[in-house]
């Protein structure tokens, strides 16, 4: 009897072994398989990129063209980034900056230096429906003057770019890049000095210069533009000039001034 009570006590302990082990197998595979699922969420199906659409720089060109045409108004900026361009006797200018209502009307502040006495420079122009108006040098006081008189001249600045764009020969996609949060085109390409003679009216003739523009990938628009080269006789040879465009379109005024 005890010898029976004995076997029935090891059966039961040898059952419940068994059936131990079978629980710890169980809860094993389980983490296996959650440790499993886990590395497969942590790595997401790559999504494929699409490959950019190859610019031809050509038609990219034409379209600023178009575009620059089209211009209503804009803010401008053109400084040296080396150099300075004599634009009257004893005059050198490093920035011209203003606004542009296209066609006919303009406000620009060149900055430069007078050569004698040598001292900082800064003169004011306006133009508006053909009347001309400049500070005097001496005591910077309003006079009007002859249109032809102004050295900047920037009543169409539209079509005085459009024209220089379309000029540019051998045009080559340089890169995509980002300029003032926007994505733009860089192409460069090559004119002569004369094609900028509406935009620099004392450019020279026949100097090769390199052009790098900055242009709006969803418009067209021209951004930015490096002018590298010589352009008037005066330059040095390896002359910068930086052109910026800003607020194209925005409602701009410009007024004659008060005399």
């Amino acid at each position: 009897m005890v010898l029976e009570l004995r076997n029935r006590t090891a059966g039961a302990l040898s059952l419940r072994g068994c059936h131990g082990w079978k629980a710890v197998l169980v809860v094993a595979v389980l983490l296996v398989g959650v440790s499993v699922l886990s590395c497969t969420a942590a790595e997401p199906t790559p999504i494929p990129t699409a490959t950019p659409k190859p610019v031809d720089p050509r038609e990219e060109l034409q379209r600023t063209v178009g575009r620059l045409l089209a211009l209503q108004s804009v803010t401008f900026d053109l400084h040296h980034v080396v150099g300075s361009t004599n634009i009257l006797p004893g005059v050198l200018m490093n920035r011209a900056s203003g606004k542009a209502i296209v066609p006919g009307k303009f406000s620009v502040t060149v900055e430069g230096e007078l050569l004698f006495p040598r001292s900082y420079l800064v003169i004011d122009m306006i133009s508006v429906d053909g009347a001309a108006y400049m500070t005097n040098l001496i005591n910077g006081e309003w006079e009007k003057v002859a249109p032809e008189a102004l050295p900047i001249d920037l009543n169409n600045l539209g079509v005085t770019l459009a024209d220089i764009v379309e000029e540019v020969q051998e045009p080559a996609v340089l890169g995509r890049d980002r300029l003032d949060g926007v994505d733009v085109h860089r192409i460069g390409g090559r004119i002569t000095s004369e094609v900028l003679k509406e935009l620099v009216p004392t450019a020279g003739t026949g100097f090769p210069v390199d052009l790098e523009m900055w242009i709006r990938q969803d418009t067209g628009m021209l951004m930015q533009a490096l002018i590298t080269g010589q352009v008037v006789l005066t330059d040095v040879e390896d002359s910068q000039r930086q052109l910026t465009l800003s607020d194209v379109d925005e409602p701009i005024k410009i007024e004659p001034p008060e005399l």
